[in-house]
């Protein structure tokens, strides 16, 4: 009996995990679901809705966490972020409802991410309704003005989902979807203002990984637009070792520095439109990527897999890595910078839309008959 009640309780103090339960409409059977870190190179879990149902078990190392659960629909990736911790959460709705305004029940952290999307669902909502639009308007030619005008009302939904979300963490300070987005925003306050915003919150977001970026920033030097680039030496897919100030004004043309990582999946877009840049770009701009992947075998799919044949750039040394992307002010990915051929930074931005290579750097497209 002694022997018994100690099995048990053994077991019962075993390792806690997360159980995310899938209770879905609309998705055919064998819809691939899979589980990423939204920040990190490799996917947590794989499983297929089977008659409307899916689970996903294991152990997050760290709590809470940013993941992303994604659906492979009719061969479209549609993508919904969660905020969770080691707890067993539920997800109800149909497949109309993916990703925004699914049921999701039964993490603490979740709620708060729940709220935080609220304020800008409905911009959001038009946001992706835009991109399905521009995706098959983008493919003739007669449809510039058209274009143009999305490309407009991209950054008319930008701005206000920028604002919104500001104004959440200004109202809401003492949780971690503020922490978060004052992390991917810190750059644009003043030091003073960053440090004002990190003194609301608790310990526990204080002590916190994402919170780990935010003080480095306080306590560092930061490049921003206007100033000169931060040289950097990493190894090119041929194992060489080279210099960012190698490509630097290199044949008087400009260099679109991308930071990227496999895991995350408006890299991969961004990598399908910047092969076709190369060509549309060439006499005026050159593309080096730095691949922010910790393992060389996640970074070498990433290359086969996208088909990535300009200059990428990678580290095995976490810390030779964080040492670029704190300067450079890099949260997420993809994140991007226009590195003019004198050595000066005239433009930066992270992540990926349709339309925002042309909105950003459309000036420097190749001449007719140049």
């Amino acid at each position: 009996m002694g022997s018994l009640l100690a099995l048990g309780m053994f077991a019962c103090s075993g390792p806690k995990g997360y159980v995310i339960q899938g209770d879905v409409t609309g998705f055919p059977d064998s819809t691939e679901i899979y589980l990423t870190h939204a920040n990190a190179d490799r996917f947590v879990d794989t499983i297929w809705v089977v008659g409307g149902h899916f689970q996903l078990t294991g152990t997050l190392t760290e709590e809470p966490m940013q993941l992303y659960l994604v659906a492979i629909v009719e061969q479209q990736m549609k993508v919904m972020p969660l905020f969770m911790g080691n707890e067993r959460v539920s997800i109800q709705g149909d497949l109309s409802e993916f990703p925004a305004r699914m049921k999701v029940t039964g993490s603490k952290y979740q709620e708060q991410w729940t709220e935080y999307a609220q304020q800008t669902l409905s911009y959001q909502e038009q946001y992706d309704s835009l991109q399905t639009l521009y995706g098959t308007l983008s493919k003739t030619e007669q449809n510039r003005e058209e274009l143009k005008k999305i490309r407009d009302r991209f950054a008319w939904l930008d701005q206000k989902i920028d604002s919104a979300q500001d104004a959440y963490m200004f109202t809401h300070p003492n949780t971690y979807p503020s922490l978060i987005h004052l992390q991917f925003k810190m750059s644009g306050y003043s030091k003073d203002t960053v440090k004002m915003l990190l003194d609301q919150m608790s310990e526990e977001l204080q002590t916190s990984s994402y919170a780990k970026p935010i003080w480095t920033y306080i306590e560092s030097q930061s490049i921003s637009i206007g100033d000169p680039f931060l040289d950097f030496e990493a190894e090119d897919q041929q194992g060489n070792r080279v210099r960012l100030s190698d490509f630097v004004g290199k044949d008087g043309k400009y260099l679109l520095l991308n930071f990227t990582a496999t895991g995350c999946y408006y890299c991969r877009l961004a990598a399908q439109e910047m092969r076709e840049m190369v060509d549309t770009y060439s006499d005026s701009l050159c593309i080096v990527s730095l691949s922010m992947d910790r393992r060389p075998e996640t970074r070498q799919t990433m290359l086969e897999e996208e088909g990535i044949f300009w200059p990428s750039l990678w580290s095995d040394q976490e810390r030779d890595r964080k040492a670029i992307s704190i300067p450079y002010q890099v949260r997420g990915f993809p994140n991007f910078f226009v590195i003019n051929p004198q050595g000066v930074i005239e433009k930066k931005w992270s992540g990926y839309r349709a339309g925002i290579f042309e909105e950003q750097i459309g000036r420097l497209k190749n001449k007719p008959g140049k």
